[in-house]
């Protein structure tokens, strides 16, 4: 078992999918929007967000949900 050590800055932004895991406890419509890359934005709290949140989710990830998370410029 690894750890997944998170290195980002709070505001920092970044490209990822969501892991299966993640998106399992959604209905299948919201699980089949957020199934590609998103883009989301480290809180202070250290939890991810997701930019702009049109669909009005307002929940938050851990970074263990970020599949393959590559850094974007800055919100």
């Amino acid at each position: 078992m690894s750890i997944v050590t998170d290195p980002f800055t709070p505001g920092s932004v970044v490209a990822a999918s969501l892991t299966a895991a993640a998106v399992d406890t959604f209905d299948p419509v919201l699980r089949r929007m957020l199934g590609g890359t998103q883009v989301f934005i480290k809180q202070p709290n250290g939890r991810w967000r997701p930019r702009g949140c049109q669909l009005g989710l307002a929940q938050c990830f851990a970074f263990e949900d970020l599949a393959d998370p590559v850094q974007r410029a800055t919100a």
